[in-house]
């Protein structure tokens, strides 16, 4: 079989509006106006459109007959200027007057080359519905930018030529479209001049749609690159290849001398941290307790940082705050009273132990726990509710003094047990397990080294009832880069962080963060995120057909197609 019959459609006909390839429809544009001014990567947007290929044209031109046609202009801008009329027709005119100037300037003075342009656009699609809408979208992109695109009537055979990669510009294209352009503009136009994101130094993230690398420095991220935080967070559906993401990270950060410490719901992250000879801790109960009532050292702070509030009300006020959303987590169905009551229980329970406001973590041998709480407790019910942390199933949990054996520059603490618990007892577990973790970040400031702290499957924590929880999660992720920390999120419930009732607090949690790669998406999640970020139609596409592995990287004020990859020795680690 020749070449020609593999690569040729098996009928092509042209009509007044469209072509028809086969069993799919296609639409040639050209572009007949063009904005005064341009941004870098100015025809990203329309490059990146699905459905949509773009020919740029460019005929070498006389430089002169451009400067005769802005000499003409600035003449023409300046008289109707003089001429007066109203202050919006004025101040188009003024701006008009100006971005000529600035071209006569590019033009005449640094002696740019000058060429004759025409952009022409091929929009194809399965069906005319779909071309249809896919050309409103076209046309509407072109006008946000300053741009004029028209259908090319009855030229659909020269605008197919000129569209296609042959090199081809049909002379009647050139004459109704062409447009004189600087070469700085046209140099500007191309869609990857701003599409990769490499710092020169930090961590590979992955491949760019180019096969470039994504080099990232979190921590000094060069000037204007957006960055303000070296927090990260990945989001996607199940099986879109998060935990490969997150490992890949980790892995490289962790060769980097970091800390890792991991939050883990899913027993994901066994295999690999005994592969680095890190610590895994099954953190449910039995050997590994956490008792909640202990209040944990904090490190000396300075003198303007937002925790100084905290550290002069003294330790007990602080760590209060905390225990009052663990058992708004736990016991969620308390009145006013019962919560009033149950207060007063906590702090008898530490007066019993000597502990007072003042009290400094250091000094104190024995912490109270949940049976000192149960046994001040005075309201029948409050005592029902109570009782399973003290003598039934929960009692493995919290009853007892903290137990957890000493980490290591990697460490895991594991959940995955608590599948079949009940839903307030887990979210109450996974917040006292990251209430102590958080604590770790801050103890880990005097070592020097930066740590990276992994709540993955965050959305445990999104509870509409206790606000408080995402509250705490929100003011970590703004507090601790002054720790040397990172926070990565790791979720699939996006929408649970956009309720009505947790907005406010959950959608910072997800939008605060420099650094977010998104990953494929359900439909649901998908829509919140595609108004959360503004993104564009082929960026949807993207996050709703992308590969395991694959998605969106925004990276400060860039965004980029990531694909992430692992080395064979990095994959013999996480896989």
């Amino acid at each position: 079989m020749a070449l020609i019959d593999l690569i040729a459609p098996p009928a092509l006909g042209f009509n007044r509006f469209d072509t028809v390839f086969g069993d799919q429809v296609a639409q040639v544009k050209v572009v007949l106006d063009f904005p005064p001014a341009v941004d870098k990567a100015w025809l990203s947007r329309l490059a990146n459109m699905p459905g949509v290929a773009l020919s740029f044209h460019m005929v070498p031109s006389d430089p002169m007959d451009l400067l005769k046609a802005l000499n003409k202009s600035v003449q023409e801008y300046t008289s109707r200027l003089h001429a007066g009329g109203d202050a919006l027709s004025q101040s188009r005119w003024e701006q008009s007057l100006n971005n000529a100037k600035e071209l006569l300037k590019k033009v005449d003075q640094e002696s740019q080359k000058v060429y004759k342009t025409v952009l022409v656009i091929l929009v194809v699609a399965p069906n005319a519905e779909e071309l249809a809408r896919r050309s409103r979208e076209v046309e509407a992109a072109c006008a946000g930018a300053g741009m004029k695109a028209r259908t090319a009537v009855f030229r659909q055979e020269d605008g197919l030529k000129a569209a296609a990669p042959f090199g081809i510009l049909p002379g009647d294209m050139e004459e109704f479209a062409g447009k004189e352009m600087p070469a700085e503009t046209i140099a500007a136009s191309y869609p990857w001049t701003a599409s990769g994101v490499n710092h020169g130094h930090g961590t590979v993230i992955g491949r760019d749609s180019s096969g470039g690398l994504i080099l990232i420095d979190r921590w000094e991220p060069p000037e204007g690159s957006g960055i303000t935080n070296p927090n990260m967070n990945i989001l996607g559906t199940s099986g879109g290849g998060k935990s490969f993401a997150v490992k890949t990270i980790l892995l490289r950060e962790y060769a980097l001398g970091a800390r890792i410490l991991i939050l883990d719901p899913e027993r994901e992250y066994r295999k690999m941290c005994r592969e680095l000879g890190g610590t895994w801790i099954n953190a449910v109960g039995g050997k590994s307790i956490i008792n909640p009532l202990e209040i944990r050292p904090v490190p000396d702070i300075d003198p303007d940082d937002e925790e100084e509030n905290e550290k002069s009300r003294g330790p007990l006020a602080s760590h209060l705050q905390r225990l009052k959303t663990f058992f708004q987590l736990y016991l969620p169905g308390l009145d006013d009273i019962e919560r009033a009551e149950l207060e007063d229980a906590l702090l008898e329970a530490y007066r019993q132990k000597g502990i007072e406001w003042e009290t400094r973590p250091e000094a104190v041998d024995q912490w109270p726990t949940v049976k000192d709480v149960y046994e001040q407790l005075k309201s029948k019910r409050l005592s029902v509710l109570f009782k399973s942390a003290v003598e039934g199933a929960d009692s493995s949990l919290w009853l007892g003094q903290t137990s957890i054996p000493p980490i290591s520059d990697f460490t895991v603490l594991d959940i995955r047990d608590l599948t079949d618990a009940a839903d307030e007892v887990r979210k109450a577990q996974y917040f006292n397990i990251l209430s102590y973790a958080w604590d770790l970040v801050r103890e880990g400031r005097a070592t020097g080294k930066k740590t990276f702290l992994v709540v993955d499957e965050a959305w445990l924590l999104a509870d509409p009832n206790t606000p408080q929880a995402i509250g705490f999660l929100r003011d970590l992720s703004k507090r601790i880069r002054k720790y040397q920390g990172c926070l990565v999120i790791v979720t699939q419930n996006i929408v649970d962080f956009l309720a009505p009732e947790l907005a406010r607090l959950g959608q910072p949690v997800i939008t605060n963060a420099s650094q977010k790669l998104l990953m494929r998406q359900e439909s649901r999640d998908l829509e919140a995120l595609q108004e959360l970020f503004k993104l564009s139609e082929a960026e949807v596409d993207l996050l709703a057909n992308a590969r395991k592995g694959e998605g969106l990287l925004l990276a400060g004020n860039q965004r980029v197609h990531t694909k992430i990859e692992a080395a064979p020795h990095e994959f013999e680690v996480i896989a």
